[in-house]
């Protein structure tokens, strides 16, 4: 029977395929947007980890400085997210950062080993690899699927792998391809593993250019830039096969630009600033978010706040909900404010630090000059990786995609466990009381997550039982009303409840005014759970319009025109219930207004100002 040290060997092993198999999973999973069981994986980690104490007692822990800011923040986070009016998008943004922070603890403290570490990488590169070559086989074969769903159309003849977004596969991948550049040129391997480690390199920059991300572009560009200034300062005696690298990468990158047209309109498009597609769009996101940091700049609104409270600063070109603010400093600010953003520049200056400690301590050096080292190039590749993908959430919101966030969490891990190397002050002994301590907290957080995790799971296993309905049955309401049970603070959930049973009532049939007062309960839930959503709202309106209250109606028509300012929507069907009430000149005021907002699809304001005359001119 296996001792207690072979136990220990094993659960390590598990933990080092568990933690990047994780990342892997979850990034082939869309990213993990629809898949918050997955934190469960997490969870299991915290219960692993748990047991080497025991079987185990040299087993140490390794405070990093970084904890001390790193904690805070999720506390202070946690205390945001239930001090909300609209609890549910602040519940989910905890869960996933309390994953990414137990991912980053596991890897800190269990994947500190060379081999340890060389295993991570190695699936985190086979995963990086595998979903770029898809990405380049839909770009070629000009596919409008991302696995069994059918892409965005707004995302044509741009290749996003298994990431609905093209721009997070950009992110992805920009994390990861460095650390496979390192390994060719300055990892310790044999020469058939090197050559693989090159192929998925090269790979992984097809992957980046065929997203047509402009920002994965630059990101790409700058970390590859960053990475090859340092091999060419430090190997010396590279630097011949590193420059013909640089040439052979940038003349490949011209010719894929020049050659392909959606490539070359990208470019072209930068600085235009008419069109979503344009480089300039970004500013139509970010104008509005600074507003809504100055009138709560201390606090922040919360936790995943930000399109919550949009419809209030809404700009009259932005008509779809934006969900992030597409920069990621900018979005801290939004949703924690000044406190919360001060204690993240912390936890960065902490990571900062330790990388610049260890440093100097991570290369194999001898009387005849530096050698190859799977550590050095783990450390160069990782901060590189880490460097372009800070680069690219100035412009996008990776960290809000769990697969890229629990691949930072496991290079930042991966990176922080080195300054073992620097120093042995942070290092804390296993005697009895710490190993209890540090038992009964990774059990406590461990059994909290795997409880909110599995919650999170039961109410996506009902949603994803509706998504493929193509008319409204009971079963697929009786699904709805089941994730509404699972969490019944889902906005949403209620919402589609209620829009669906209006849909039902409207058509007229038999028992239309019982359904429409039952949809007029869920939207009404809806619109308490999320007080700030104007269409909600509308909709709520028009439900009681049609059985009848026209004084609820009437008060809910006005209000929906409060709450969604610039909303064409909402400014439409309030202009039609203005008709119904006899204020014709607000409501041709109002019509007008659409049309300056949305002069080319708005069919339904062109509808009713063609029925309206023109106000007299005043007389001369």
């Amino acid at each position: 029977m296996p001792d207690k040290k072979t136990w220990d060997e094993y659960l390590e092993r598990t933990l080092t395929v568990l933690i990047p198999g994780l990342v892997a999973i979850t990034a082939i999973l869309f990213g993990g947007v629809q898949n918050p069981e997955l934190s469960l994986v997490a969870a299991l980690a915290c219960f692993l980890w748990a047991a080497r104490f025991w079987l185990n007692r040299s087993h140490r822990f390794l405070f990093h400085p970084v904890l001390l800011p790193l904690f805070g923040f999720l506390g202070y986070a946690a205390y945001r997210a239930f001090h909300v009016d609209v609890t549910y998008p602040a519940r989910m943004e905890l869960l996933a950062l309390s994953s990414a922070v137990v991912v980053f603890l596991v890897t800190l403290n269990n994947l500190q080993r060379q081999e340890t570490t060389q295993w991570a990488v190695q699936i985190l590169v086979v995963a990086g690899c595998g979903i770029a070559a898809y990405a380049v086989v839909q770009c070629v074969r000009q596919s409008d699927h991302v696995l069994w769903m059918i892409q965005p159309a707004g995302y044509a003849k741009r290749a996003g792998g298994t990431f609905i977004n093209p721009n997070h596969l950009a992110g992805f991948l920009v994390a990861l391809f460095p650390v496979a550049i390192t390994q060719v040129f300055i990892g310790r391997t044999n020469p058939v593993v090197r050559i693989l480690y090159g192929y998925a390199a090269l790979l992984m920059l097809a992957g980046i250019a065929v997203t047509m991300s402009r920002g994965g572009w630059a990101a790409a560009a700058i970390a590859f830039v960053f990475l090859f200034s340092w091999m060419l300062w430090r190997r010396r005696e590279l630097r011949i096969a590193l420059l013909a690298c640089l040439v052979f990468v940038g003349l490949s990158g011209y010719i894929f630009v020049r050659s392909v047209d959606k490539a070359w309109a990208r470019i072209e498009n930068v600085t235009a600033s008419n069109n979503l597609d344009a480089g300039a769009s970004r500013k139509w996101l970010w104008e509005p978010a600074v507003k809504m940091w100055k009138d709560h700049w201390v606090t922040g609104v919360g936790p995943a706040q930000f399109d919550v409270r949009f419809p209030a600063y809404r700009p009259p070109w932005i008509q779809s909900d934006p969900g992030w603010v597409h920069n990621e400093p900018l979005n801290l600010l939004v949703d924690y404010g000044a406190v919360g953003a001060g204690i993240a520049a912390l936890a960065l200056a902490a990571m900062a630090w330790g990388v610049w400690k260890t440093s100097r301590f991570v290369e194999r050096g001898s009387d005849l000059g530096l050698k190859a080292s799977n550590r050095t190039a783990f450390f160069v590749g990782a901060t590189s990786g880490l460097v372009g993908l800070g680069l690219h959430c100035l412009v996008d919101f990776d960290l809000h995609i769990p697969a890229i966030a629990l691949l930072c969490a496991v290079l930042t891990g991966l990176l922080a466990s080195n300054l073992r190397f620097a120093t042995e002050r942070f290092w804390i002994s296993s005697v009895l009381p710490v190993r209890i301590i540090a038992s009964i907290l990774i059990l406590a957080a461990g059994s909290t997550l795997a409880w909110a995790s599995w919650n999170a799971g039961r109410e996506s296993w009902w949603l994803t039982r509706t998504d493929r309905a193509e008319v409204i049955t009971d079963s697929f309401l009786n699904s709805l009303v089941r994730a509404s049970q699972a969490a019944p603070d889902n906005a949403r959930t209620a919402y589609e409840i209620g829009e669906n049973l209006r849909r039902l009532s409207f058509d007229g049939g038999r028992g239309w005014r019982d359904l429409g007062k039952r949809s007029a309960e869920w939207l009404n839930r809806s619109a308490e759970l999320n007080p700030y959503n104007a269409r909600t709202r509308i909709d709520l309106a028009r439900t009681r319009h049609w059985i009848g209250d026209t004084n609820g109606a009437a008060a809910d028509f006005d209000l929906a025109l409060k709450l969604g300012t610039n909303d064409v929507t909402v400014a439409n069907y309030v202009a039609w219930n203005w008709l119904e009430r006899g204020r014709t000149n607000d409501a041709r005021a109002l019509l007008d207004l659409s049309l300056t907002w949305d002069p080319w699809g708005n069919w339904m304001a062109k509808h009713y100002r063609s029925k309206l005359p023109d106000p007299p001119k005043p007389a001369k």
